[in-house]
């Protein structure tokens, strides 16, 4: 078990890197580690995941971190069927995109619930392999879900107040390159959106999170955005 003071996370894209600590006694609190790194950003998926989640801790959130991530996840998947696919995902990431705007557009937030992967899939698709829950991380699933529920949740409802139900072009589509992969998880991170918005001059933006591809099926992780 581990402990790392939470003062020293700070809240989405991070600006400092810091080592986690070693050989201390473990609490109910848990926060995420990031490497050092030379250009003081995030960079990976854990990473990023990993800073968004020790906002959850410095709010307050606990965790009781006695139990190992195995027994932890165990309970998680209490009463959850299991799935061994993405469920309502799309072929290609390009289509996944655009279901995703016409769902804007219209303001359809049923299509949009349809499109991120919901506890069944986060728990027997994604977690297992996320490096998220691996050491040095070690996140527990029912800290790491909360998360992104919370920030997707956050990050769907200004997208929609911003520019729900208004007429979208989409022009480009850019992620980070390399994509990561975490066994059969392929992570198609930092995708920005090049658009223009009821006809007004084009932007570039980040309008939601990860997209993950497994067996050639894409779904959003979440739809945490800085906007």
């Amino acid at each position: 078990m581990r402990l790392w003071p939470f003062h020293l996370f700070p809240v989405l894209d991070m600006n400092t890197c810091f080592r986690p600590l070693k050989n201390v006694l473990p609490i109910v609190l848990f926060v995420a580690s990031v490497g050092a790194c030379n250009d003081r950003t995030p960079h990976t998926a854990a990473d990023s995941q990993a800073a968004h989640v020790a906002e959850v801790v410095a709010a307050g959130g606990t965790v009781d971190s006695i139990l190992p991530i195995v027994e932890q996840l165990r309970r998680f998947r209490d009463g959850l069927p299991h799935v061994d696919t993405l469920r309502h995902a799309a072929a290609a990431r390009d289509v996944l995109i655009q279901t995703f705007l016409k769902a804007v557009t219209t303001n359809d937030t049923s299509a949009l619930n349809r499109l991120v992967i919901d506890r069944s899939e986060f728990a027997y698709l994604y977690y297992p392999t996320a490096a998220i829950s691996k050491p040095p991380y070690e996140a527990p699933p029912q800290l790491l879900w909360g998360q992104i529920l919370a920030a997707s949740n956050e990050g769907i409802a200004r997208l929609l107040t911003r520019v729900g139900g208004k007429r979208i072009e989409l022009q480009a589509v850019a992620c980070g390159t390399p994509a990561t992969t975490e066994e059969r998880n392929t992570l198609h991170e930092k995708c920005e959106l090049t658009v223009r918005i009821a006809g007004a001059e084009p932007t570039r933006e980040r309008w939601f999170g990860t997209i993950l591809e497994r067996d050639g099926r894409f779904k959003f992780i979440g739809y945490s955005n800085a906007l």
